[in-house]
């Protein structure tokens, strides 16, 4: 899978740039604060149709600007080539087109381009609070399975009328013939989020532990775990799943009503990612929270290329600066000759000289693109 031609308008810094990235790798080289990471940022838009910089949309619009656009014409093996294309704006809802093709939702486009960003927010997904390893989930498995994004859209729809029912509690009544609907259907389309989940956490864990051995010179041992907000053992089927989260929830009742708020489901989830068998976020190293989110980061190169049949492109935002020379040598080892890849840096000197050789490279200046 490869991003053919990119166009911006009034996207970040952007006027009107069109950029035509190679098959291989392509360096974004410039100063801070010229646009390099936008670049990437609108590749990521296209694959998910959020950033991972920003929850608010009208950042990504140029200063002055009432909208903004991106598109980009992708090139897929397993596919046909397709036409992708996001428009912002400041005073209307987003709007995607899929081949010219205007699409009601606005997540039909998930899925069409598959992209693994690297960049400094890859840390928070190991070191800092849940909402970030939940976020993680739902945008990687979102980009495989449509079945996943309208169970995750659903369920924040039941989970938000549920938690409106728990509120009455605090006027002293509650509609327990309307929370039994909303159990059964919170109970649907979490245990669908939920074996997705098992199975991606699974599969991502078992290719991500010999990268990170590698990494630690083969002397520590990874694991990813999947914890549900409840007690789930090891369940068989969707149905099994089914089963234990409703008798979770109806076990909870009493709880979320003096909570007044739904405390069982796939939005308490987390990850844990365990080194020697010791908790990383609260007793890892530096080092170890960099090499866990790192082996990740390249498990999700080779998870999705099994599951999609092709490799995604990757998004590797100034790498340079943020790993260490081995680390960055070992990126760079999966992603040369394997898949395209768009990378951003302050120099040229701050990568390998072997990658820069083999490079397309453009130079980016205050919003403006040249390849030399």
């Amino acid at each position: 899978m490869r991003i053919t031609k990119l166009h911006l308008s009034n996207f970040r810094n952007y006027m009107d740039e069109t950029i035509e990235p190679g098959d291989g790798v392509n360096l974004f080289v410039g100063p801070n604060g010229q646009g390099k990471s936008a670049i990437l940022e609108a590749a990521y838009v296209l694959t998910t149709s959020k950033s991972h910089r920003t929850a608010k949309d009208s950042d990504l619009i140029r200063i002055g600007s009432d909208w903004a656009r991106i598109l980009a014409e992708v090139d897929r093996v397993e596919r046909e080539e397709v036409i992708l294309e996001l428009t912002l704006s400041r005073n209307e809802k987003k709007t995607v087109r899929i081949n010219r093709v205007k699409h009601e939702k606005v997540g039909d486009i998930v899925g069409q381009l598959n992209t693994v960003i690297f960049s400094s927010a890859d840390l928070e997904m190991v070191k800092s609070d849940p909402s970030h390893r939940r976020r993680f989930m739902n945008l990687e498995i979102s980009q495989v399975s449509p079945q996943y994004i309208y169970a995750l859209g659903r369920y924040k729809r039941v989970l938000e009328q549920r938690n409106s029912v728990l509120k009455e509690a605090k006027f002293g009544s509650v509609n327990m013939k309307a929370l039994e609907v909303w159990d059964e259907q919170l109970v649907n389309y979490g245990s669908i989020m939920i074996e997705k989940r098992m199975v991606f956490l699974r599969r991502l864990s078992e290719m991500a532990e010999p990268i990170y051995s590698r990494l630690a010179g083969g002397s520590e041992v990874m694991e990813a775990d999947y914890h549900p907000s409840f007690e789930l053992g090891d369940p068989k089927s969707i149905e099994e799943i089914k089963e234990i989260f409703h008798k979770a929830v109806i076990n909870a009742r009493e709880n979320d009503l003096a909570r007044r708020t739904t405390t069982r489901g796939p939005h308490r989830d987390d990850i844990s990612f365990k080194v020697n068998g010791m908790e990383v976020r609260s007793f890892g190293s530096q080092g170890q929270q960099r090499s866990v989110a790192l082996a990740v980061k390249l498990a999700e190169i080779e998870l999705l290329e099994d599951m999609i049949g092709e490799t995604p492109v990757a998004l590797l935002d100034d790498v340079g600066a943020e790993l260490d020379e081995y680390r960055r040598q070992q990126v760079f080892d999966l992603v040369v000759g394997r898949c395209q890849a768009l990378v951003t840096a302050t120099s040229l000197r701050e990568l390998p000289e072997q990658v820069v050789e083999l490079s397309q490279v453009f130079n980016v200046s205050a919003g403006t693109v040249e390849k030399t």
